[in-house]
């Protein structure tokens, strides 16, 4: 089914069907081919907002409809790949928003290369860069838990995240970051999604605490993503959903900014 009139009606970005336009997003560095059915390029967080309710409508209404977010495409293992709607953030989100002290602040369409630059002019480097890193996106690093040739010294990008701001289904953005078991008991009393999904996982993680925690790999990289033995440690008392979203290929949310420290 065709969106793009619809779409358009509520979307300040491009919406592109063309046979081009297509094409560019049937691929990632895999060697998959999967065609979408559409391409968009939102303009700001409005129109992503507007576009996952748009989405979650037509799903209740039954329609088979998705969002896969897509930067630079490289990717390796199909990630950015969908028959449905390619989320295009390299032509508007690819702002640096801010480097200074220890941290950084960037969106998802911004180059490593481009981010490094700012970052070296501070004396900083964050060395969980891939063997990509002149081609590769912050937002695909983030998805991916990326690493590199420094990773097993420094460790992979998980290790760098402070904050997450991300679109959820319902639409909102929300800012995910990590909680004294203090702050989490006041957030786990909202109403809203992001008071539901705190709510909810901790629950699962408290239940399961034990072997969870057993479960977790021993390696020196792992890549495989959704680390929930890195979600909360009693031993501190902080729950950390970046841990889990981190490494999550976007199948949990539209990343709209990162804070690295």
């Amino acid at each position: 089914m065709d969106y793009s009139n619809e779409i358009k009606k509520f979307f300040k970005g491009e919406v592109s069907s063309d046979i081009t336009s297509l094409a560019l997003a049937s691929h990632d560095a895999s060697v998959f081919e999967v065609r979408p059915s559409l391409v968009v390029a939102p303009k700001d967080t409005f129109d992503l907002k507007n576009l996952v309710a748009f989405v979650a409508k037509k799903k209740r209404a039954g329609d088979s409809i998705s969002l896969t977010a897509r930067s630079a495409g490289t990717d390796m293992s199909g990630g950015p790949l969908t028959e449905s709607i390619v989320v295009n953030f390299l032509p508007h989100f690819n702002k640096m928003k801010s480097v200074s002290g220890m941290a950084a602040v960037a969106e998802p369409g911004v180059y490593y290369r481009d981010f490094e630059k700012e970052t070296l002019k501070q004396g900083l480097l964050m060395p969980s860069y891939p063997a990509s890193r002149d081609i590769c996106t912050i937002g695909g690093m983030v998805a991916n838990n990326s690493g590199g040739e420094k990773t097993l010294v420094y460790g992979k990008i998980e290790k760098y995240v402070r904050k997450i701001k991300m679109v959820l289904a319902d639409g909102e953005e929300y800012e995910f970051r990590a909680l004294h078991i203090r702050e989490l008991e006041v957030v786990r009393q909202r109403k809203d999604l992001f008071g539901t999904i705190h709510q909810k996982m901790f629950e699962l993680v408290m239940a399961n605490y034990d072997r969870i925690k057993e479960a977790k790999p021993n390696v020196s990289k792992n890549s495989a993503g959704y680390y929930l033995w890195n979600v909360y440690d009693k031993d501190t008392g902080i729950f950390d959903l970046t841990k889990l979203i981190v490494g999550s290929q976007g199948t949990l949310g539209l990343i709209t900014e990162t804070t690295f420290s």
